[in-house]
């Protein structure tokens, strides 16, 4: 069964994102970017929230490019410009890069995008489109990516989520000896 998957870079202490939407704190190394690429091309479909949609637009392709960008990088922004993507937004207009603007219905769209799909949906956002995924009981694997630094301040990755929310640990691992990344599943049935 297809599944929507949450995938979240985090802090030591809890943050998905620094003081004022500081995103400049997470450490992707060589092995974590093979990793992510590894797994991320085998995604049907991305789904965002609007701010971290605009963050990869502005980056992924002009990666591709730049003949003096790491192969990697190169690599993924070959995924990601293809990708279907869907991003969730009240204000955006003209995404481009084959991405589609939903203005409304979170949950019927993604239960669509998740039950078409044969590899899974992945969804990446800051801490508010995360919660609203939890809360609508979409989220069906938490892939988490632990970066070794503490902000202090910031917005938790579990902003605004006040159910209890049962997961089972499924993998964990370590890349480029910096971040720990923890996969959890949720426990209870999708939709509940």
């Amino acid at each position: 069964m297809a599944k929507l998957t949450l995938w979240m870079q985090m802090s030591l202490d809890g943050y998905a994102e620094g003081p004022d939407h500081a995103f400049d704190w997470p450490l992707v190394g060589p092995r974590l970017q093979r990793a992510f690429f590894d797994e991320l091309r085998h995604a049907d479909a991305f789904v965002y929230g609007r701010h971290i949609y605009e963050m990869m637009a502005a980056v992924w392709p002009a990666v591709d490019a730049n003949p003096g960008a790491p192969a990697e990088a190169r690599e993924f922004a070959r995924v990601w410009l293809p990708m279907a993507k869907y991003v969730f937004s009240q204000t955006l207009t003209d995404p481009g890069w084959n991405t589609t603007v939903v203005r409304d219905d979170v949950a019927t769209t993604i239960r669509g995008l998740v039950a078409r799909s044969r590899h899974g949906v992945v969804a990446f956002g800051g801490p508010r489109f995360a919660a609203t995924l939890m809360r609508l009981g979409l989220v069906d694997d938490y892939q988490l990516f632990v970066h070794p630094v503490v902000l202090g301040d910031g917005t938790p990755l579990f902003a605004g989520i006040t159910d209890r929310h049962q997961l089972r640990l499924v993998n964990s691992r370590t890349y480029d000896d910096t971040v720990v990344a923890i996969r959890y599943a949720s426990a209870a049935p999708r939709g509940s």
